[in-house]
């Protein structure tokens, strides 16, 4: 499990932290500069725009998964914990970050602003003197109940801390506003009509029952950049990403995936069980990752002639997480 650590120091590589409805992302360009820091059992990355550390303890389960995603496909390894109790669910003062990632950030004053997700501690971070005291003054209230300092939030743009007993997300970038969209790089999300459901994790994510993402690798795609564009094809991430898959993943997935794999190397055209409708989806990746991998395959042309493709949007799409977040 230690070589997960090795993604930290990757910049092809994503990481989120946080639940159903705010969630924060670390993203960062190839030649940005970064500051990576490796000891056993943990690993950081800093960069003028945020940083994410990452601790894996013994009581930590890896579970990875792949599935389409737009036009192509995503592929993840969510690092899961047994279900904790608690959770803030009001605004709540913790005093100053001590284990920010970076020193000049220590002495500035932390505030949870209690999503009510067990496993987590969505914060901002500030010195802002107005900011501390509209803070202040909304403690012990729900952030929907905070009046005039959840707006200030947004035109203050704090730094925001995303803190799990696994991972620290840290975001420097401003908050765009309501109208506007997420920018380049680390980002957060807080939808509070998606923090109602009470959910932990999106529906589509394979986590075990009793078992919360504490923090989600999402792996360097062979065909796309972190952002979603297009590049040349990278088999050995590929390979990397189905090697994860079978020390990780569901055994029934995985056993399903590599007859499909099996059947499109040996079958000209698919065989009957192929076109079954529980077998659609993964038929479906698989012939989308050998287009992309494989695309003059002797065999993709038949199969495609029996399983057309489904119309896509035609979009690039970043790949870091799950489209209802």
């Amino acid at each position: 499990m230690e070589d997960l650590l090795d993604a930290v120091a990757d910049p092809d590589a994503g990481w989120s932290v946080g639940t159903f409805g705010a969630l924060a992302e670390f993203l960062r360009d190839p030649d940005e500069p970064a500051d990576v820091r490796r000891t056993p059992g943990r690993a950081s990355v800093v960069t003028p725009r945020g940083g994410v550390e990452v601790r894996l303890t013994d009581d930590v389960l890896p579970v990875a998964w792949e599935r389409r995603a737009g036009e192509s496909w995503s592929q993840a390894v969510a690092l899961c914990l047994l279900l904790p109790s608690g959770g803030r669910s009001v605004i709540t003062e913790l005093g100053p970050d001590t284990t920010a990632l970076r020193d000049d950030d220590r002495d500035a004053v932390l505030v949870d602003l209690g999503v009510g997700a067990p496993h987590l501690e969505a914060c901002v971070r500030t010195r802002d003197a107005s900011l501390l005291a509209l803070l202040r003054e909304a403690e012990g209230r729900p952030l929907a109940e905070a009046g005039a300092a959840a707006s200030a939030l947004v035109e203050a743009g704090p730094h925001r801390v995303f803190r799990t007993a696994v991972a620290r997300l840290e975001v420097f970038t401003p908050i765009p506003p309501p109208t506007g969209a997420s920018p380049d790089g680390p980002h957060t999300h807080l939808l509070p009509r998606l923090l109602a459901r009470g959910r932990t994790h999106a529906a589509t994510d394979p986590i075990p029952a009793g078992h919360v993402p504490a923090a989600t690798l999402h792996l360097p795609h062979p065909t796309r950049t972190v952002d979603g564009r297009r590049t040349a094809p990278r088999p050995d991430r590929h390979r990397r990403a189905q090697e994860l898959l079978a020390r990780f993943g569901d055994p029934a997935a995985v056993a399903e995936k590599a007859a499909v794999t099996e059947a499109l190397a040996t079958s000209a055209v698919p065989p009957t069980w192929v076109l079954a409708r529980p077998y659609r989806a993964t038929v479906e990746l698989a012939l989308r990752q050998c287009e992309e991998l494989e695309p003059d395959h002797p065999h993709l042309e038949g199969w495609r002639r029996r399983l057309p493709r489904a119309v896509g949007s035609g979009e690039e799409q970043p790949l870091t997480h799950d489209p209802a977040q």
